[in-house]
């Protein structure tokens, strides 16, 4: 708001009328796994796995489902999977190839974390 007013200071019309500036976005709470440490050693052990190198880390100002699980249900979360472009978009797609690896990423972590048994 203040660049809109700084900017308004030196134009003839607005300054004699100022503008007002409203939010009308989406605001949501944040949210961020805390005591991780375990589970993430166990999705970089999968991602490892599949796809060499280690993980990283991203901290950004999206909405993903883990806020949802994490803040509704006590359920803590993290947030992976396939890429691809135009996200939300009607031309929004995914890479098949990348689905394959982060669908095996996945297994491989559910493995790890929650253990296998033999039948």
């Amino acid at each position: 708001m203040a660049c809109v007013s700084a900017a308004a200071r030196d134009h003839r019309f607005l300054s004699n009328n100022p503008p007002e500036v409203q939010w009308s976005g989406f605001l949501s709470e944040g949210y961020e796994l805390t005591d991780a440490a375990a589970p993430e050693a166990a999705f970089a052990k999968a991602f490892g796995a599949v796809y060499g190198g280690t993980v990283e880390d991203r901290a950004f100002t999206a909405l993903t489902d883990t806020r949802f699980y994490g803040l509704n249900y006590n359920i803590p979360s993290l947030c992976f999977g396939a890429s691809g472009a135009a996200m939300h978009g009607f031309n929004e797609y995914v890479d098949l190839e990348s689905l394959r690896k982060s669908t095996k990423a996945t297994a491989l972590f559910i493995a790890e974390w929650c253990g296998v048994e033999k039948v």
